[in-house]
């Protein structure tokens, strides 16, 4: 991962509390972004942590799930961590459950890469099915069509399954409309 330097923050550069405004364009290849990544962060020193709380501005290119068109995804995302010496971490997983450590994490060296946090923070706000429009009519199965732009495009062939299970669906569906007929007749 390349490593953005304003979010690499010497925690022997501030005394308690240290605030972070940065822009930058998108370094990192797990997502695709239409404009600068805008980050917004405080850090607290507390006694034996360093809290971490802030928010993210961006947007994301994703694909529809139903067309495969690219869509811009706007990001308001959340930052929120607290890191304790490692030391520490790993007894706390020892001496108990994992559920008190969510949002904890290891601190390991007096330099503190934000870069893993802002990735998270935009990934976890990317929905699981993104959709160019809500309606979004999708690609024919038959032939890859978009229905969007070709509303009344018809597939004259339409070719049956080769794989196994769409042929048994194929044939679990005529079973259930022929039973159907058969109740009605």
């Amino acid at each position: 991962m390349v490593k953005v330097t304003e979010l690499l923050i010497d925690l022997n550069s501030f005394e308690s509390r240290k605030e972070i405004d940065v822009a930058f364009d998108n370094p990192f290849a797990e997502i695709k972004c239409s404009t600068q990544i805008v980050v917004h962060a405080v850090l607290y020193k507390t006694r034996d942590s360093v809290v971490l709380t802030g928010d993210i501005q961006t947007v994301v290119i994703d694909k529809c799930a139903r067309c495969l068109k690219d869509v811009e995804v706007p990001i308001n995302g959340t930052l929120e961590a607290v890191y304790i010496p490692f030391n520490k971490y790993i007894k706390e997983i020892k001496d108990g459950p994992v559920d008190n450590l969510e949002n904890t994490l290891p601190l390991k060296e007096e330099v503190l890469d934000l870069s893993d946090r802002v990735i998270e923070a935009i990934i976890v706000e990317i929905p699981q099915k993104v959709l160019c429009v809500e309606d979004c009519r999708g690609l024919c199965p038959v032939c890859g069509v978009d229905l969007n732009e070709n509303p009344d495009h018809f597939c004259e062939g339409k070719e049956e399954p080769s794989d196994k299970w769409h042929s048994l669906l194929g044939e679990l569906k005529k079973n259930i409309v022929d039973n159907n007929s058969d109740w009605e007749g």
